[in-house]
């Protein structure tokens, strides 16, 4: 007996979303460093991922920077799943001008990088200006070590972070007293497990304790003049460089400031930022590819919109949006609040150039609390 085809009556299709932007990865540590691995990590090849301390070990030898940087990210605990390796050339990274020029043909073999370091012969020289610089106009952020003794000395204008600070918020320094250290690696790598695409994935870089890296042996003067941190008020660059160390308080080690060469502006504020920027393209993209056309009407501006509603719904998720109870009423506050304008406040011009009105976004960020004060009173 002969069947009929379901298409006589429904007509069903399915279509694949293949149109979807690709993410871009915030918890990979790249250390730029001068050796070269012949078909590894070389001027052809400038970065390689390495996912384990013994592939790093297939390409270095123990005594290469590549590999004393690598055993210090792959010890911490949670340890990351990869790290990147790239290759500059210390012939032509002669001065700030050749490095930004080697940095640039690193990122353009591979991007997909976030946290960048560098190697021990960059350490406290004038060149570090290049990377500075360059890394302000990508969304990335650097952690470069010094061991410069003047970092002790709050007054002191010429070390790495005192030329800079309060001028950039994409690098933070690290000071240590011991060469043999790398904690700006170490940070780097533990910071890259958190990810905000996760849930009650927010953190904070102080208080994180660096496996094996130990602390540094200075006073609280001296600790002042590195980070620029006066207990109850916070960081001054006038007090101090804005920068980071690893100290021991009550017996336990950990990473103080955790913040960027700006004052007060924190490495997590920084990461969350280029996260919520890089998640809204993608979103917004994904709507504008996978749709035969967003109307010029308010639905399509809500359409739009709801690529901001997606990316802070995830950031609430990830403990990055503060949720608040208003004190007066007892009341949720809303954490969100997401402004669109109405097609008809927008000026025919602008529609017929098909320009969609700018669309508000406020929130708060539940940062973290670095220092407490409680006062007690006793009574008879």
């Amino acid at each position: 007996m002969a069947k009929i085809p379901y298409s006589r009556v429904v007509n069903v299709s399915l279509s694949r979303n293949d149109k979807s932007p690709s993410r871009r990865g915030f918890g990979t540590a790249l250390l730029i460093q001068p050796t070269a691995i012949a078909g590894q990590v070389d001027a052809s090849r400038r970065v390689k991922a390495y996912g384990t301390l013994d592939e790093v070990a297939a390409d270095f030898v123990t005594t290469t920077d590549a590999y004393k940087a690598a055993a210090e990210a792959f010890s911490q605990n949670p340890r990351p799943l990869q790290i990147k390796i790239a290759y500059y050339d210390p012939t032509v990274a002669a001065n700030a001008a050749g490095l930004t020029a080697q940095l640039n043909l690193i990122y353009d073999y591979d991007p997909d990088f976030y946290f960048v370091t560098v190697d021990s012969s960059l350490r406290d020289t004038p060149k570090l200006d290049g990377l500075v610089s360059w890394v302000q106009s990508k969304n990335k952020q650097t952690f470069i070590d010094s061991n410069d003794p003047l970092m002790l000395v709050a007054s002191n204008t010429t070390n790495i972070a005192a030329r800079f600070k309060g001028t950039v918020d994409r690098t933070s320094v690290f000071y240590h007293s011991d060469p043999a250290e790398w904690p700006s690696i170490a940070l780097a790598a533990k910071l890259g497990t958190f990810n905000f695409d996760d849930a009650n994935s927010a953190y904070t870089a102080k208080f994180k304790t660096l496996d094996g890296v130990a602390a540094v042996n200075i006073a609280s003067a001296a600790l002042t003049a590195v980070t620029g941190f006066v207990p109850g008020i916070g960081q001054d660059k006038v007090s101090g460089h804005c920068a980071n160390t690893y100290i021991d308080i009550g017996g336990r080690n950990f990473v103080t400031e955790g913040s960027t060469l700006t004052p007060n502006t924190f490495i997590d504020e920084v990461h969350a930022t280029d996260w919520i920027v890089a998640r809204t393209e993608e979103a917004m993209l994904g709507i504008f590819l996978n749709n035969a056309r967003v109307p010029f009407t308010d639905a399509g501006l809500q359409q739009v919109a709801s690529a901001a509603r997606q990316v802070m719904q995830a950031a609430t998720r990830a403990g990055l949006v503060a949720n608040d109870v208003n004190p007066s009423t007892g009341d949720y506050q809303a954490a969100v609040t997401i402004t669109v304008p109405s097609v008809f406040d927008v000026p025919e011009s602008q529609r017929k150039a098909r320009v969609a009105p700018a669309i508000a976004v406020n929130f708060r960020y539940a940062g973290a609390v670095h220092y407490a004060t409680v006062n007690y009173t006793m009574r008879f």
